[in-house]
């Protein structure tokens, strides 16, 4: 297994709709706990109709426990923790001191493939860290790490997407 990289064309990175590809089930996107305007809130919105509300409280779930979170069976969403939340626009809450260590990140990345094999068992998967406050290339080294990891352990991985760090 390989991870196929996205260029990112525009600001926000190649236009992908996951609502109907989500509502269909047929990807698993994962991305960090990060309540606001980000992607994965927009997603658990539009294809889930969660409220602010809803999406907040799981987030703030997640983030307090410093484990990944999935949302299924209601739609295919899996949120690593992340170091920080602001859940009003004007508040920062710390759940850990600076970006997770390597080995924390790459255990929430290994918990995300985990709900997929065991719960999720979609083909395909999106990690998505774009556009968030933390380290996408940190992220992505993580993520390299962890499929190599499998690749030495296991056959039939899903296909694994995501974009390119900025330079």
């Amino acid at each position: 297994m390989s991870i196929t990289f996205l260029k990112r064309d525009t600001e926000f990175g190649e236009d992908i709709d996951f609502v109907p590809l989500l509502q269909s089930g047929s990807v698993h996107y994962i991305s960090v706990a990060m309540p606001g305007m980000t992607v994965a809130s927009s997603n658990m919105q539009f294809a889930a109709d969660f409220s602010v509300d809803e999406r907040n409280q799981f987030m703030m779930m997640v983030n307090r426990a410093q484990e990944t979170g999935t949302l299924y069976p209601k739609i295919n969403i899996t949120l690593l923790p992340s170091p920080s939340a602001s859940y009003l626009g004007g508040d920062v809450n710390f759940y850990n001191h600076g970006d997770y260590s390597e080995p924390e990140v790459i255990n929430h990345i290994k918990d995300a493939f985990k709900a997929n094999s065991e719960y999720i068992k979609s083909d395909k998967m999106y990690f998505d860290f774009r556009n968030l406050c933390v380290s996408e290339e940190h992220y992505v080294i993580c993520l390299k790490k962890t499929i190599k990891e499998f690749q030495s352990q296991e056959s039939g991985l899903p296909e694994v997407i995501t974009w390119y760090p900025p330079n």
